[in-house]
């Protein structure tokens, strides 16, 4: 063999080994993450609301009526909170502004609050703050479906035109932020 057909298969080869090892550098340096456990849904931030709007927390079970697998009902409790934790109270009636209910398979609910109803006269107040709640428990455990089949979701609503404003899922669960220097 010439040695110019010496050289092209070597750094070809080279070539190759270079490649290589940079696509395993790559690959090792990639974060991987796996949740085994679905994020817990139904994580809410303050919201507010003004004269003219109401909100409204959504509660669905999202497993669907199979007759062939049995019911897999879940209790849900939805309910208003102000700033220092405390049930909303409805000053024009007095009721606490939550409920708790059981759903069935591909069953939903909703509890509603009207900002207005929170606003007594003239007292200045032009803003309401409040932070949703929703909590689920499944109370039949099925090895076929997900261990939370409830979902929730908060919508703002205008109450002039009954056009939702915007649709709130909820606040994703964060971990740790990485260490600076492993940051990629």
């Amino acid at each position: 063999m010439s040695r110019l057909n010496i050289w092209k298969r070597v750094t070809i080869a080279l070539a190759l080994v270079a490649m290589l090892a940079t696509g395993a550098v790559w690959e090792v340096r990639r974060a991987r993450a796996f949740n085994p456990q679905p994020d817990p849904p139904g994580r809410y931030t303050m919201v507010g609301i003004v004269r003219g709007q109401s909100i409204r927390i959504n509660a669905s079970n999202i497993n669907p009526a199979d007759p062939n697998l049995p019911p897999d009902p879940c209790r849900v409790r939805l309910a208003f909170m102000d700033a220092d934790g405390a049930v909303l109270t409805n000053p024009r009636t007095g009721e606490a502004a939550g409920r708790t209910v059981t759903l069935q398979r591909g069953q939903s609910t909703f509890l509603h609050l009207d900002a207005d109803e929170f606003f007594i006269g003239d007292t200045g107040a032009t803003r309401l703050e409040l932070r949703p709640v929703f909590r689920s428990v499944s109370l039949v455990s099925n090895a076929q479906s997900p261990p939370d089949p409830c979902v929730p979701s908060v919508e703002v609503i205008d109450n002039s035109t009954s056009k939702t404003s915007f649709v709130y899922a909820g606040t994703p669960t964060f971990g740790n932020p990485p260490e600076p220097d492993r940051q990629q």
